[in-house]
């Protein structure tokens, strides 16, 4: 760390270890960075301001702006170096404070907006060659060149089942100090993931525009180069899901929490590549997830709507909401066992004279109830 002692403003900005601690922080990361603020406290002034550029000029994981963008953002910086040289011959001002350097902030946040408009233009920005290579971490590279799915094993206990068409890059080893020891892989394609499960160490898939963050569970990750969609496709257990051009990835990624667009098991989300937009909705063909280690059985007897509305929130995992005060006098006698969720769905909403729409991965149910009858 004793190569920062005489960094300037400008220096920090463009060092990759300080844009990686402010952009992609890793608890070892931050430990070592506040140490050397407390024992270099007059370098934190220069520290927040090269934070502010840093923040405004992100994501640190693709490319540097061309030229013409950079020295845009270093003359700003040689601007407010100059402004501080000239407040410490005279006032010694708040850097923020001048009109000057008010001016220069919106100039950093125009071209901060300036490089996002110029990536989200480039169509290759955020595929998987680039992500691969933006990690500077020797990877190991999987391709699945054959016409039956592959399955991979990892070291944490993890495994991925490649379908045929489809590549996968990912670390030997998941605790190198190089990107935190967080698990991480990247995917060009199709796969099932069944990640062991690591509070302490969430796992993370890259794929293309989407980053999908678990903490131990079973999904689908489906992001082929020449399709419209990408989606993700939860079995078992919690997924976040976010877009990498999120402003907020960066914390998102960095939270212990699952922040994001988070789904559960039969539910999904659908990236729209052309208008930028996630969509959260149920899988079509949801299925049971219930492990009581036998299937489950749907017959009733003269049951209230309740109990058989319970019964399948218990086996898929799906929210069923209704107004139980006018229909759970309604009473069910039917065999439903073989039919697919949404058959059962059809059946019990035309005993008792409902209907049923999938909003936001749940299931909504109107009618009039039995009451009214």
């Amino acid at each position: 760390m004793d190569r920062y002692n005489d960094f300037s403003l400008g220096e920090f900005v463009w060092d990759k270890s300080f844009r990686s601690w402010v952009l992609n922080p890793t608890r070892e990361d931050d430990e070592t960075w506040q140490n050397w603020l407390v024992a270099h406290p007059e370098k934190r002034e220069m520290v927040a301001r090269a934070r502010q550029l840093v923040l405004a000029i992100r994501p640190s994981n693709s490319p540097l702006p061309n030229p013409e963008k950079r020295m845009a953002v270093e003359r700003i910086v040689e601007r407010l170096e100059t402004r501080n040289l000239e407040n410490t011959e005279t006032v010694h001002l708040p850097w923020y404070a001048g009109r000057a350097v008010r001016i220069a902030a919106m100039l950093v946040l125009f071209a901060g907006l300036g490089w996002l408009f110029w990536l989200r233009h480039q169509p290759k920005a955020l595929d998987y060659d680039q992500l691969v290579a933006a990690t500077n971490v020797e990877m190991r590279e999987i391709a699945n060149t054959t016409a039956q799915p592959l399955t991979i094993s990892l070291e944490d206990g993890s495994r991925i089942t490649l379908d045929p068409g489809s590549k996968m890059s990912y670390p030997a080893h998941f605790n190198g100090t190089k990107r935190g020891g967080r698990r991480e892989v990247f995917l060009s394609g199709k796969a099932f993931f069944d990640i062991a499960k690591d509070p302490s160490k969430p796992f993370f898939v890259y794929a293309n525009e989407l980053v999908t963050k678990v903490l131990g569970t079973s999904f689908t990750v489906r992001s082929f180069a020449d399709e419209r969609e990408v989606s993700v496709a939860v079995k078992t257990g919690k997924v976040a899901v976010f877009s990498r051009e999120d402003p907020d990835a960066t914390e998102k990624q960095s939270s212990r929490e699952l922040t994001g667009v988070v789904i559960e098991p039969n539910q999904q989300v659908v990236f729209i590549r052309k208008t930028v937009k996630i969509i959260k909705s149920l899988v079509p063909e949801p299925e049971v997830v219930e492990n009581t280690g036998t299937a489950p059985h749907f017959e009733f007897d003269d049951a209230p709507v309740s109990a058989v509305f319970n019964a399948l929130q218990n086996a898929y995992g799906i929210d069923i909401i209704y107004d139980k005060n006018i229909m759970d006098e309604c009473p069910i006698t039917a065999t439903l066992t073989e039919m697919s969720l949404y058959e059962k769905l059809d059946l019990i909403c035309k005993a008792v004279g409902a209907s049923y729409k999938s909003i936001d991965g749940r299931i909504v149910v109107e009618g009039k109830g039995c009451k009214n009858n």
